[in-house]
């Protein structure tokens, strides 16, 4: 059942990244022309400033998940309700705390973008910033409830909700924008589906989990809240750095340089976070599995050959994924928003080349959750993402916004890539540079072959949508035969439907 649950909560997930994927092809187009450069800008940089405010959450979901997962591995069901009313009650805290804040930032908004944004502009970005707030603090409650679903190993049930609500999403906005096409009612459709995924959730938890949700500030287990308050403290930090590197780029250049470009580099952090996705998708779901690993695994065998497998499917995707887009990155920015969005190629290159090597082996960052030993990883971030925020922000007033992408990329690869692999081989005696090497092996010659593939079908196929749809079977048909023939290892083609009785 376990089994099952991960397998078909990885599908789920990679079948996210397909439709989150369409939605930013085939809408964000449809939204940018219906709002305008300028008023989607602003849109991008308050979603992004209002975000940033999710660091308040102090990793409440997380550590939610981490200790069900727990609860359950060590046969404690009994401590799973008194934990879960505790998780309430610190979210009916942080909540308070975030209401206090967005007040605070709410009255800051004309000083902060004075420079860069018209008076009109700064009033929408105050409208925005309301409805926003109060969908973070909707949020700080639902991720407590996904990590509650995910921590009994339902992945199966929170991917599928994520994927109903795109579907939703897409439904709606296309309903509303036929009558009005404007932010406000963008970030509404938003928070509408907030509160009904709750909902949906909270029946779920209670009907399927046999779990009941109550809030209480008493009966906490003093024990379990400190381990799990320093658990959270770190994950707190963890998400800091995330939001400096995923927000503050849009937030420095809205105030700096104005809301259109912001526009033009939201599509570069847009294509990034596709193809993060396709890595997060399937060590996402990891924890619990790496938590039962991690008990009968006395010498850490079990563990490195489970970071190699995982790692070979990352790679693959998003080594195919890297490829493709240097090649016809290009031309498809061109056919998609025109050539005014060509700054987001070389942006989104920027930050896709360090985090490869970091994304290959992220399961190990189960391993520190699951042994709950994130306090050295967290400092790490927390030093590179200060070396990141001052390149941004003395980058950003002289060079624009491609020192924002390079100092995001020079956080990924002095932090996440070099310190921490080297921190993994001195803790867990994680021979970084062979797990690296078996990610690698094979693959990386199908990826040459594939790409001379489209290199030659570009120079002859480079013009419309038509051209450009046959250049990827191109490079579909080249990937596929070259990785059977040369990249899947043995193991790997039995887990293949019949490709294992033919190769």
């Amino acid at each position: 059942m376990a089994k099952n649950e991960v397998k078909w909560g990885a599908i789920i997930s990679y079948l996210l990244i397909v439709f989150n994927s369409l939605y930013g092809f085939l809408i964000v187009p449809y939204i940018l022309s219906s709002l305008g450069d300028v008023e989607y800008g602003v849109y991008k940089t308050i979603s992004s400033l209002s975000s940033a405010l999710m660091v308040l959450d102090l990793g409440l979901g997380g550590t939610t998940m981490r200790y069900i997962a727990k609860f359950k591995s060590d046969s404690q069901r009994d401590r799973i309700e008194s934990f879960i009313s505790m998780a309430l009650g610190e979210g009916s805290i942080i909540g308070v705390v975030l209401i206090a804040v967005s007040v605070i930032i709410y009255c800051l908004i004309p000083s902060i973008y004075s420079e860069g944004l018209s008076g009109n502009e700064i009033e929408l970005a105050k409208k925005l910033f309301i409805i926003l707030s109060v969908n973070m603090l909707f949020h700080i409650f639902e991720n407590v409830l996904n990590g509650i679903i995910s921590g009994h190993n339902k992945f199966t049930f929170a991917n599928g909700m994520k994927l109903i609500r795109i579907f939703m999403r897409i439904l709606i906005l296309f309903v509303v924008f036929s009558f009005v096409k404007s932010s406000i009612a963008l970030v509404l459709i938003d928070l509408f589906l907030t509160f009904f995924q709750i909902i949906v959730e909270l029946i779920y938890i209670r009907a399927k989990l046999k779990t009941k949700i109550r809030l209480s500030f008493k009966g906490w287990d003093k024990e379990v809240f400190q381990e799990s308050f320093k658990y959270t403290i770190l994950l707190f930090i963890t998400t800091i750095a995330a939001q400096v590197n995923n927000n503050l780029d849009n937030v420095v250049i809205g105030a700096i340089r104005g809301a259109a470009f912001v526009s033009v580099y939201s599509i570069g952090l847009l294509i990034f976070g596709m193809f993060e996705q396709l890595s997060t998708a399937l060590s996402g779901v990891m924890l619990p599995t790496v938590t039962n690993i991690l008990k009968s695994d006395n010498d850490g065998s079990k563990i490195e050959k489970t970071i190699v497998q995982i790692g070979r499917i990352q790679f693959m995707l998003l080594g195919a994924a890297l490829i493709g887009f240097v090649i016809l990155g290009k031309q498809f920015i061109s056919l998609w928003l025109g050539d005014n969005y060509f700054d987001a190629y070389n942006i989104t290159l920027i930050l896709m080349v360090p985090a490869l090597l970091e994304l290959c082996v992220n399961v190990c960052l189960s391993v520190l959750r699951a042994k709950n030993m994130l306090g050295f990883r967290t400092g790490v971030l927390l030093a590179t993402t200060i070396m990141n925020a001052i390149i941004t922000v003395v980058g950003v007033k002289l060079f624009g916004y491609y020192a924002a992408a390079i100092g995001t990329a020079l956080s990924f690869l002095v932090g996440s890539v070099i310190i921490m692999n080297i921190y993994y081989y001195k803790k867990f005696s994680f021979k970084m540079l062979k797990i690296y090497k078996k990610i690698f092996s094979g693959t990386w010659l199908c990826l040459l072959i594939s790409g001379g593939a489209i290199w030659i079908s570009s120079r002859f196929l480079n013009e419309g949508w038509f051209a450009f749809a046959l250049n990827i079977v191109v490079f579909c048909i080249a990937y596929v035969t070259s990785m059977l023939l040369f990249g899947f290892k043995k193991d790997e083609k039995k887990n293949i439907p019949l490709i294992g009785k033919y190769f």
